[in-house]
């Protein structure tokens, strides 16, 4: 290498200049851009509650309608607050979404945005101090939730600002001996209608009048073969829903339909659905919201029984379910589900496509939550070495030396080529296990032909020179190496440039550090 002259390889230097400053803005372009894409979607999630990506329809079927987008999930704070097995939850006209956490016993108090609020669960009654088995809630005229107990067979009603008891439900009618009221909602006249499953043969609906008066009570306890049998018979009915002209749908969970009849009672139609049903609600665009627990889904119809679209699926990811049970409405129509396994509630919403603006942080937290991408930075700082191509009279320099424990060194990577590597395995010098101190990295065979043909050199100093290249600096006690590298711009160090320029600075680096 020494007798070659460097002309060649100043003008493939030039050459691969050019072309690495034109890959390196290239590179800095694109990470910039993606450090752009992070923080706004970050901010994005901040405002909206959602990731800025479309959702994926899993339930499979025909789609008239562009399903729902999964927006956010809330599940509580860490601790004994935390949301577990969530079974009925309701929405109030105040954006405060309650939860029946089925685990715990108690209902959980969340802000729509998914701030845990506080529990309730104490109650004044002979039945008992708390409750027992509570199962589905709703929002009742006067404002409060509404919450049913299997297990203690009533009805309890909670404040719904501060979560205190305000008092049993407690009709008048001789149903209270034997009712186990499980499913309940009022519609638009603020009359209850109760799913009543307490005794074995008369699964049923029960009506109430605002002073707590029964006006109508219809069904018996059926298991069918077909969905059409029996109409008015119901096995488990798990939810209820008004549509605007009145009419009742009744969730038929093991004789897998929904029934819909007039608000006293009168049978008009079946709709048959794809698995068992438990919570429903019908939009403002009377759509009904059919949760399929066994389906891990959510299933919307029009109002005459025909399947519009779907969402969910079984799983652990955002979006997907495990065993959801219940479902409510916010005053904009977005869809609460409890997602009984994942223990939390799914929010989801119909794609609008309008990007939802976005909203500067107003708080230093939420600034440091938009802004922590650009932590991403930092990254290959923390993990920064000085790295050095290194030739076999370097190494035996330092053997001779004995300087090897120089570089021993944390912060020093001694990159060699693979056969190299080989040569060194198995020496061990002052302790030194070279194996370990050695990192043997392969060469590109296409960048080693192209030097060679341009820069008209052999095959061994090419293999140097472009990894050297890469790494961007060298070490070599061979003069020639030495100078074609530097016209690369590689920084060059031997034995004694290596020992006073890094090794004692990195000493004294330490000293001051005490490491």
């Amino acid at each position: 290498m020494a007798d070659r002259p460097t002309g060649n390889i100043a003008g493939y230097a030039s050459q691969r200049r050019t072309r690495g400053r034109i890959v390196k803005i290239g590179l800095l372009v694109l990470l910039v851009l993606l450090l752009m894409l992070l923080v706004w979607s970050a901010m994005y999630y901040a405002a909206n509650r959602r990731l800025p990506f479309p959702a994926v329809d899993t339930t499979g079927g025909d789609q008239e309608v562009a399903p729902p987008e999964f927006l956010y999930a809330i599940s509580g704070p860490e601790g004994d607050d935390a949301l577990v097995k969530p079974v009925g939850v309701a929405v109030a006209a105040s954006d405060r979404v309650f939860v029946v956490d089925g685990d715990n016993r108690v209902v959980r108090a969340y802000t729509v945005e998914g701030d845990y609020l506080f529990s309730c669960s104490a109650i004044t009654s002979d039945k008992g101090p708390a409750l027992a088995l509570p199962a589905r809630a709703t929002i009742g005229p006067d404002g409060n939730v509404w919450v049913t107990d299997r297990r203690l067979r009533s009805i309890f009603v909670f404040s719904a600002e501060d979560g205190s008891f305000v008092r049993e439900f407690i009709p008048a009618s001789d149903i209270v001996e034997t009712w186990a009221p499980l499913a309940l909602a009022f519609n638009a006249d603020g009359d209850l209608y109760v799913a009543d499953v307490g005794k074995s043969r008369e699964h049923r609906i029960v009506v109430f009048d605002s002073e707590g008066n029964e006006i109508a009570r219809w069904g018996s306890t059926v298991e069918t073969a077909n969905i059409q049998d029996s109409p008015g018979g119901f096995h488990y009915p798990n939810g209820i829903a008004f549509s605007k002209a009145g009419e009742v749908y009744v969730s038929d969970m093991t004789n897998h339909r929904i029934q819909v009849f007039t608000p006293s009672g009168e049978f008009l139609r079946i709709i048959g659905v794809s698995g068992s049903p438990l919570g429903i609600v019908i939009d403002a665009e009377e759509r009904l919201c059919v949760v399929d627990p066994f389906a891990h889904a959510v299933d919307i119809y029009k109002l005459d029984g025909t399947r519009i679209t779907g969402f969910g699926g079984p799983g652990l990811a955002l979006g997907r379910f495990q065993f959801p049970s219940d479902i409510a409405l916010d005053e904009v129509g977005r869809m609460f589900v409890s997602d009984r396994e994942n223990n939390q509630v799914q929010v989801w919403g119909w794609p609008s496509g309008i990007v939802p603006p976005i909203i500067l942080p107003e708080e230093p937290v939420q600034w440091i939550f938009c802004l922590s991408p650009l932590l991403l930075l930092l990254i290959p700082l923390l993990r920064r070495r000085t790295a050095f191509m290194t030739t076999k009279d370097f190494i035996e320099a330092m053997i001779a030396s004995g300087s090897v424990p120089a570089m021993n060194d944390r912060h020093f990577r001694w990159v060699v080529t693979e056969e190299l590597f080989n040569e060194y395995v198995d020496t061990v010098i002052d302790e030194v296990r070279f194996d370990e101190l050695l990192d043997g990295q392969p060469y590109s065979r296409t960048d080693v032909d192209d030097f060679v043909e341009k820069a008209g050199v052999d095959e061994s100093t090419a293999v140097v020179l472009t990894m050297a290249s890469r790494i961007g600096r060298l070490a070599t006690e061979d003069a020639g190496l030495a100078e074609g590298a530097r016209t690369l711009g590689v920084t060059v160090v031997d034995r004694e440039r290596f020992l006073t320029d890094f090794a004692v600075r990195r000493s004294e680096t330490s000293a001051r550090r005490g490491t």
